[in-house]
Formats: structure tokens, C-alpha cells, sequence
């Protein structure tokens, strides 16, 4: 039988829990309460959700999870390119009748797996107005048991519990990996487009890009534009683009955009940096119908402050012009997902196309 996923966005607001596999590092709180009373209580009466988005805090019998353990793991802990290879959610298990269930039910995002008559899941399904499950299903409703709380239910067939789980696997790490991107990308968004700069990129240097309008920026010369983000603070997050238009470039490949970068580096840079690219770095790209090259690696100070973080870089070759494009992200904080920040720029960098200057 195929698996029904019933989706709903909700508004999540990330804060890092401590990232552990198998059992979650929590804060102490008094707003703790009984975790069955507070189904259907008044919203006022809800405590806001802790930790953040890619925290995944998941329930289920602990017999069941020893069936199924490795396979969720590899399924929804799946890993990116940063700096290093990053996991995009991670994962703490507890059982339904673990001592720390009633405090990590506070958390923003609750996975809960079970089949019908499982009493969890039924008080959840009772929350959403749920009169009747249909394994094997996904369900989701918010704020259970904290506002802005994003809860999972996963109704397993009875009889097939294990089968069925591996089953919903798939489903369930594309509908989490959409939700968290979506929930990233409209974040960055709050502020809206800076139309001003659109317009001036156009104008000035024959390219459009959207950009939030938190960011800032300068042009130097007659062919290059930096496009910087310090908030809330440099010292611990910076999102940098730059772009320079130069003459059309009938063949690129992974040495050129290294050359390129190299020479805008100490003259557009306080502190230059020095590049490792990825494994299989150098990759061809078509943005907006515009044929590119793309590299990808991680990106150090060459001083003695040990600064880092992970870079990419982009030639763009329209029809009057090739723009060589360099990207990076300073984000020095272990415990924050660098994912969702790469995921913002990669966006700002999908709106490029070609205009005549």
C-alpha cells in the first residue's frame, strides 16, 4: 500500500540543543509539566519550543527502534560538504516511557513512530482532530506540547511495524529536507528584495541578482561588486559574494577560477585566504539558462587567527561578459548548521541572469 504524507508548514525558530546520538543534552526548565496535560491545553499555556530545526527528537518502542536504528540514521542524517561533511539533521532517540520524554517533548521538532492504539500517538492524533489513522501514513500538526513546535507522527502498520517504518524512510527525509529548506529560505527573506541594488547591478554591471536587504554592499572599479552580510555580528557570522565581470572566456575550467580567485584575493580581502577545494571539485552548472563551472572546498586566513569556513566559487559565462563569482561563509560557532546559510547563498546565486548594461 502506498504511504499517505499529509504536510503542513509550520513556523519554526531554530536554537541549537547539544548535538548527541542517542540521548539529548537538555536544559533544565520549570516550565516543564506533565506531558499529558498539556494535549489540548490553551495556547497561552505553552512554554515556546527549544532547540532548532535540524534537531530531530525521536520516539518510539524501544524494541521496535533496535530493528530499525541504522537504517533511520542513514536515512535522515544524511550528509553534506562544508567545510567537512556536515549531517544535515540529527537525531536523539527516547522511549515513550524514558525519564527525559516529558522535558525533549518541548523540543521544536518531534518524530513519533507507532501503530494505532499506541497511546502517544493516539493523545497527538486526538490534538490534530484526527478521528482515524491509516497506516501506513505521515501526519503532521504544530505545537503539541511547546508553540512553534513541528510534530512528526509516522503510523505504522500493526503486525508490520519494522516494514513499514523502512518503508516511509524516504518520504520522510524529503518531506523534512523540504520543510527545513523552505523554512531556511524564508528566513532569509524577512527583510525582502533590495530592488535598489537589482536595479544598480543591471545598470552598472549587465547582471541581475536578487539580494535580501539586509545585506550591503560596494562597488569597486567599473567591473566588480562586493556583497557582504556581518549581522548579527562579524565575529561570528559573515556571508560574503563577489562578483566581477570581465571579457568572455571561451574556456573555462577548475585552474581558471582558481587564477581568478587568487588575483582578487589580497587586493579585495583585509586578510588573504588560502583554498582547499572539495573532493571532485569542479563541477559545470546552468543557472537561469546561463552555462557555467562551479568549484567547492574550504577557505583559511593566512594569518595567525585561525578563521575558516567553506567556499564556492562560479564562473558565469553570459553573452557579453563571463562573471567569475566567489562565495564564502564564515560561521565559527560548532554547535550552528553552516547548511542553512550555504542553502541562502546558493539561492541569492540561482536568481543571477544575464541583462544588457
Amino acid at each position: 500500500m502506498a504511504a499517505r504524507i499529509h504536510a503542513r508548514i509550520i513556523d519554526r525558530r531554530p536554537r541549537r540543543p547539544a548535538r548527541t546520538r542517542g540521548r539529548a543534552r537538555f536544559i533544565v526548565s520549570p516550565l516543564v509539566a506533565v506531558v499529558a496535560a498539556t494535549i489540548g491545553a490553551a495556547a497561552c499555556g505553552r512554554p515556546a519550543a527549544m532547540g532548532e530545526a535540524d534537531s530531530l527528537i525521536l520516539v518510539a518502542d524501544p524494541e521496535l527502534w533496535s530493528q530499525v536504528e541504522q537504517e533511520t540514521y542513514e536515512a535522515l542524517e544524511t550528509t553534506l560538504f562544508t567545510i567537512r561533511n556536515e549531517k544535515k539533521f540529527y537525531i536523539t532517540y527516547v522511549a515513550p516511557d524514558g525519564k527525559e520524554l516529558e522535558q525533549l517533548l518541548l523540543w521544536k521538532q518531534i518524530l513519533i513512530f507507532g501503530a494505532p492504539g499506541d497511546p502517544l500517538l493516539e493523545q497527538v492524533a486526538r490534538a490534530a482532530g484526527r478521528d482515524e489513522l491509516n497506516p501506513p501514513e505521515v501526519f503532521q500538526t504544530p505545537s503539541v506540547w511547546a508553540m512553534g513546535q513541528a510534530v512528526t507522527v509516522v503510523v505504522l502498520e500493526a503486525g508490520r511495524e519494522a516494514e513499514s517504518w523502512r518503508a516511509l524512510l524516504t518520504e520522510l527525509a524529503e518531506l523534512l529536507d523540504y520543510q527545513y529548506r523552505l523554512w531556511a529560505l524564508n528566513r532569509m527573506w524577512v527583510s525582502g528584495v533590495d530592488t535598489v541594488l537589482t536595479i544598480r547591478l543591471q545598470e552598472r554591471l549587465g547582471f541581475s541578482m536578487n539580494v535580501p536587504a539586509v545585506y550591503e554592499y560596494q562597488f569597486r572599479d567599473d567591473d566588480l561588486v562586493v556583497i557582504r552580510n556581518d549581522n548579527p555580528d562579524p565575529s561570528d557570522l559573515i556571508r560574503s559574494i563577489l562578483v566581477q565581470r570581465r571579457p568572455v572566456t571561451d574556456s573555462l575550467d577548475a585552474a581558471v577560477l582558481f587564477d581568478w580567485r587568487a588575483s582578487i584575493d589580497s587586493m579585495h580581502y583585509s586578510v588573504p585566504q588560502s583554498l582547499e577545494p572539495a573532493p571532485g571539485s569542479g563541477e559545470p552548472l546552468v543557472i537561469n539558462g546561463v552555462p557555467g563551472l562551479e568549484v567547492r572546498g574550504a577557505w583559511r586566513d593566512e594569518s595567525s587567527y585561525p578563521a575558516g569556513g567553506p567556499f564556492f566559487v562560479r564562473a558565469l559565462r553570459c553573452p557579453d561578459a563571463t562573471y567569475f563569482i566567489d562565495t564564502w561563509l564564515y560561521s565559527p560557532n560548532p554547535r550552528r548548521s553552516k547548511w542553512q546559510y550555504l542553502m541562502q547563498l546558493e539561492e541569492i546565486l540561482g536568481s543571477f541572469s544575464c541583462t544588457q548594461p
